[in-house]
């Protein structure tokens, strides 16, 4: 099937979208995305032949053991936190969290050697040595040192990825825009019997005055900061993908009653064409655009997932690629991805 990174940023309200060209206009970074969430586990198995793994990414098997050891440890080191998490019964925030952050990292490490990107440790040591020796305020009691520089090392991973293809990653889809979960997860079945279905249910939407489009093209380099940082640039091609625009406060919210949903078929991801950058990209900054690139390169390492295969121990929940992170359930997932079927040749 987008971590988010360690501070927000601030953005517009982005709530209708009355054209094709009006998503693609130029806005402000997507605000930071919800803060990660987790469930311990001990001694389940993954179903797939590996019992005690709380997670499988391709060779590597992350275990309960050492997911439960370092939560123990990061908490413990704060008694008062400690006890009062085991008083509220939340001591499952952190299982899924940390676990997240090891799964976004395994999965950054290999595609960075893949692709000859490094990170040096004195960088990272340079953005904790900022925070003047204590963790920054929305960091999860359980996040020590060592959580907190492979949490920081996987954001800057994912940005110098980014930044690698930003300027050479575009999409091509047909669209739909509606105003429901429910409604964007029947379109997103509708659409994924194949590419006529989609363009069927984009013939019938346009006929209907409802917003729509066909044959989309759009370049992560040129893109507005909304759907540079949407699940769009992390869905291979001959994919459905639906997921919730931003609402107000610039929120990915799936549960708000007036959040806007875009149901993608995407035909073609190409990763080999260069594009010019946004001649208004200058105006975000430097530190929003190191923000975008980083959801790009998250993006990426959810492709490379589904490449080398990954499991979950279910019990700690599913990856929603909206915040490359763990959810409880797929009902909690703000991001739905089908598999569309093609046409025989």
């Amino acid at each position: 099937m987008l971590g988010q990174p360690l501070h927000p940023m601030p953005t517009p309200s982005v709530r209708r979208y009355d054209t094709v060209k009006a998503i693609s206009r130029s806005s402000r970074l997507v605000a930071a995305l919800a803060a990660t969430t987790g469930l311990l586990l001990t001694g389940c198995s993954t179903g797939a032949g590996q019992p005690n793994a709380a997670a499988i990414i391709g060779d590597k098997v992350i275990s309960v053991a050492e997911v439960q050891r370092r939560i123990d440890g990061g908490l413990a080191a704060q008694d008062p936190t400690y006890l009062r998490l085991q008083a509220q019964n939340k001591l499952d925030l952190a299982g899924r969290g940390l676990l997240s952050v090891l799964i976004r990292l395994e999965l950054l490490e290999r595609l960075a050697q893949r692709e000859g990107v490094q990170v040096d440790n004195s960088a990272v040591d340079s953005v904790i040595a900022s925070f003047g020796g204590s963790l920054p305020e929305n960091a999860f009691p359980a996040y020590d040192e060592q959580v907190l520089r492979e949490r920081i090392r996987g954001d800057m991973l994912a940005s110098e990825i980014g930044k690698k293809y930003a300027n050479r990653t575009s999409v091509s889809f047909d669209l739909v825009v509606t105003d429901s979960r429910e409604d964007a997860v029947a379109k997103a079945k509708q659409m994924a019997k194949g590419p006529a279905a989609a363009a069927q249910l984009v013939k019938d939407e346009l006929a209907k005055k409802r917003q729509a489009g066909k044959n989309a093209d759009f370049a992560f380099s040129r893109a507005s900061s909304a759907i540079a940082a949407s699940p769009i640039f992390a869905t291979g091609a001959n994919t459905v993908v639906a997921f919730p625009l931003p609402d107000e406060s610039g929120q990915m919210e799936q549960t708000t009653p007036t959040s806007q949903w875009l149901v993608a078929y995407v035909h073609k991801r190409d990763t080999s064409t260069t594009t010019p950058p946004n001649p208004q990209a200058g105006q975000a900054g430097a530190s929003a655009q190191a923000k975008l690139n980083g959801a790009l390169g998250r993006g990426m390492a959810s492709l490379l997932r589904e490449e080398i295969g990954m499991q979950v121990n279910p019990r700690y929940g599913t990856w929603d690629l909206t915040n490359a992170q763990l959810v409880p359930s797929a009902l909690e997932q703000a991001t739905l991805q089908l598999k569309a079927t093609t046409p025989r040749s």
